[in-house]
């Protein structure tokens, strides 16, 4: 209770208006008193007040019946009747009217001051009820809203449930349309037949664009007469003459997205400031829910957008790979003729020619590969393989490009080690492309190494290299297709960066897993997994 709640006093007698106005001055309250109860109901139309102090006895209309009338645009208002006829009667039918307290004359100013301050204490503890229900069903209003990424259901349920907890009988919602100053129309309840989904406003028309430019809630007894409508454009103002409004900006992420508007209260009562806080919070988590769900159509887009690049990507790979492949043959068979034909002094030349055709053609069976495997059109034709015959026969292949860099490749495996289930080819390649790898990153004069042994029911093995490093937020990364650690502009290595990509797509096919553990400035260790031929052979006869 407020010291500064304002009262009504409403008695035929003066001299009882003006004891109770100075007695509850004297306790800090804001009074003004009328001996008329025409006048009374007049001033409370356009007035807001915390208490009537009603006389029941009035000449003009009396005490029972102004209660009746106020109750219409008053619900939460506290009454206190007073009179010199008291009855069990008279009292019964104020209560009925909503009366909180009665007291008969003559009464002392301390029985006075007891049934104000027990009345504003009633109608603050009534308010606070009504508020944590409005509470509690706005908190299931917002599961709903949390719960859909429509924006047309989110703004039809936070509207219904604004119209419902306020009982507006018409309500709107009007969202900014992004890049114009418009307002269109969203969702609806109760309007005109000619205002219909996608009607638009601009935002200097009406009360909606009033509230929309200035971001503040505005609550408005009268339409036809509120003084802070003057020359706001209100094109069917005749219409809601006498009526109560209520429009709350809808705001989010720093900037208004729209207004939700309520008119025309039940029971020809006026919107309250509960109303409009009610109607606030609810605003609030519609701006939440709109903007998720604005976030997640952006993200879908990009995602559709991504996948449009990505099968553009792909089909680039395919007709590269194929169009390189005929002029590659070409150049390939006369370099390799012109070789053969030339003199020795003139052979090296002719060496280097042969070594970049085949690089290139490297180059082309990744794209090539790369591209079956993301199409799923690659199968293993798995065997029992021993590591102790891969390995050395893939180092022997990859020692020509370790020797020109000074770098020596050796590799530890065990000799008991047991049989692994896989396709020769693939495998090859799993481990050509690690080496490679390896020995492109090691600096001169350094050791790639490659061990391999039988570890938690399934052959391990690990390509260690002496190279630079990757940063642990890197680690992921370095698998995806044609991602390179260093800038494309200033990198030092060459590459398109699919080795490790198809690497990890051969691994995942041989049901195994591959992984990278690195530290900046030490090297870097890749493992992968193969499963073991007995182990394998038993789980595919169970």
């Amino acid at each position: 209770m407020s010291e500064t709640s304002r009262i009504l006093v409403v008695d035929d007698e003066a001299a009882i208006c003006e004891i109770c106005t100075r007695g509850l001055q004297r306790y800090g309250y804001n009074v003004i008193s009328t001996t008329s109860s025409l006048k009374a109901l007049d001033i409370m139309h356009r007035e807001e007040f915390d208490l009537l102090l009603l006389d029941i006895r009035m000449p003009e209309v009396d005490g029972l019946e102004v209660m009746r009338q106020v109750r219409k645009f008053s619900l939460d208002l506290a009454i206190v009747v007073m009179t010199g006829y008291a009855s069990l009667e008279a009292a019964i039918e104020a209560v009925k009217q909503g009366a909180s307290d009665f007291i008969s004359k003559p009464f002392t100013l301390d029985n006075l001051r007891l049934a104000v301050s027990g009345a504003l204490a009633k109608r603050d503890l009534a308010r606070e009820r009504a508020r944590c229900r409005t509470l509690i069903h706005l908190a299931q209003a917002s599961e709903e809203l949390a719960s859909s990424l429509n924006p047309e259901a989110l703004v039809r349920s936070a509207l219904q449930t604004a119209m419902a907890e306020t009982g507006a009988h018409r309500g709107s919602v009007m969202l900014h349309e992004p890049g114009r100053d418009i307002l269109r129309l969203m969702g609806g309840e109760g309007l005109p037949s000619e205002v219909s989904q996608g009607y638009s406003v601009s935002w200097d028309e009406g009360v909606v664009g009033l509230v929309m430019r200035s971001g503040k809630s505005l609550l408005v007894e009268n339409i036809g007469e509120d003084p802070r409508l003057e020359g706001v454009n209100l094109a069917r103002r005749d219409q809601y003459t006498n009526s109560s409004f209520l429009a709350v900006p809808i705001r989010g992420g720093g900037k208004v997205l729209g207004v939700l508007s309520l008119s025309e209260k039940y029971g020809e009562g006026r919107f309250q400031n509960s109303d409009m806080e009610a109607a606030g919070l609810l605003c609030n988590q519609l701006a939440i829910a709109l903007e998720k769900a604005r976030l997640f159509e952006e993200i879908q887009e990009s995602y559709k957008r991504l996948q449009e690049v990505d099968r553009m990507k792909s089909e680039f790979i395919n007709i590269a790979a194929h169009e390189l492949r005929t002029p590659l043959s070409i150049i390939m068979g006369y370099s390799m003729m012109l070789r053969d034909e030339l003199s020795d002094s003139q052979k090296e030349q002719a060496k280097a020619i042969v070594d970049s055709t085949f690089q290139l053609s490297r180059l082309v069976d990744d794209m090539t590969n790369l591209r079956y495997l993301e199409a799923g059109e690659v199968s293993l034709t798995t065997q029992c393989l021993y590591l102790q015959d891969v390995i050395p026969e893939v180092v022997d292949r990859c020692r020509r490009l370790a020797e020109s860099k000074r770098q020596d490749i050796y590799f530890v495996v065990s000799a008991d080690l047991p049989p692994v289930s896989a396709d020769r080819e693939k495998l090859e390649l799993i481990l050509s492309n690690l080496i490679s790898n390896a020995t492109k990153f090691t600096p001169q004069d350094q050791q790639v190494c490659i061990r391999a042994e039988a570890h938690d029911r399934v052959a391990l093995v690990v390509v260690e290299d002496t190279g630079p490093g990757i940063p642990t937020e890197e680690w992921e990364h370095i698998f995806e297709p044609f991602y390179q650690v260093e800038d494309s502009l200033r990198r030092e290595h060459s590459g398109m960066g699919l080795g490790l990509p198809i690497a990890r797509e051969l691994v995942h096919l041989h049901r195994g897993k591959i992984w990278v553990e690195s530290q900046v400035g030490q090297g870097s260790q890749f493992f992968f997994t193969l499963p073991l031929y007995k182990l394998d052979a038993v789980q595919e006869e169970v």
